[in-house]
């Protein structure tokens, strides 16, 4: 339990790697909402910049790449494990369950062709959010600085990270005591799937509802396409690691 608490100053080349993807997955949101906007026109480069090159691109491949080729560390590091799965889920749908009688109450669910292209947002970049936010950021955090320094600074991270969004002060504020509670929720397991698929995607679906955002149909299948692009990244991720071990030990 201390070694978990404890505080610690060994800072590392991983924070160079944090501060360059936080850096390039912020810039490219910045630039998919003001520079080119999400309305029909500038949909698809909106759609490519904001969950092809910045979620999955930067937020994904970055983080296996540093992880996985240059550290030479399995997927596991990332909390893409199967360790603890049941309790991660189990866990995850009681958290999810506390938060869908909270916030979907009093909440109006649109049509469903109007939810389908919301639930399949809210599940791309949810899994995105979970590997980059809690998987990358807060363990690389921790190895440096320790736990609590580490969900500190990875909330700080994670409401600035809004920025890129428009949102003012105020919500962003709101965001870090969001991101604290899912990386505390993440930290019990070190699993993303303390988080993913239901618990933080249905948390961002009540944002997207209220917000009024409405996107057509055929974005669902966008978004499925980007999450699966994503887990093709990390099947290849995996693959490369296996391979390397298999030479090591030959």
């Amino acid at each position: 339990m201390k070694t978990i608490f404890a505080f610690r100053w060994q800072p590392s080349k991983d924070l160079l790697a944090i501060v360059v993807s936080w850096v390039l997955v912020v810039t490219t949101l910045y630039a998919a909402t003001f520079l080119v906007g999400s309305e029909v026109a500038g949909g698809m480069a909106y759609f490519g910049l904001y969950a092809v090159l910045g979620a999955t691109i930067f937020g994904i491949g970055i983080p296996l790449y540093w992880t996985v080729v240059v550290r030479k560390r399995p997927v596991s590091d990332l909390g893409l494990t199967r360790e603890r799965l049941a309790l991660s889920v189990i866990l995850q749908l009681a958290f999810a369950t506390l938060q869908f009688i909270g916030a979907y109450r009093d909440l109006e669910i649109p049509a469903w062709d109007s939810l389908l292209p919301l639930v399949a947002l809210a599940l791309a970049i949810g899994f995105f959010e979970a590997i980059f936010w809690r998987g990358w950021v807060l363990l690389r955090l921790e190895e440096c600085f320790g736990l609590i320094p580490a969900i500190v600074i990875g909330s700080i991270l994670y409401s600035l990270y809004h920025i890129g969004y428009g949102m003012p002060a105020s919500e962003m504020v709101f965001l870090f005591f969001i991101g604290m509670m899912y990386a505390v929720a993440f930290r019990l397991t070190k699993s993303v799937f303390m988080l993913w698929p239901v618990f933080q995607p249905m948390g961002q679906l009540v944002t997207l509802i209220k917000d009024g955002l409405s996107l057509p149909l055929l974005a669902s299948l966008g978004f499925i396409e980007v999450l699966a692009l994503m887990w093709v990244l990390i099947w290849l991720a995996n693959k490369y690691d296996k391979k390397q071990r298999r030479v090591q030990n030959s």
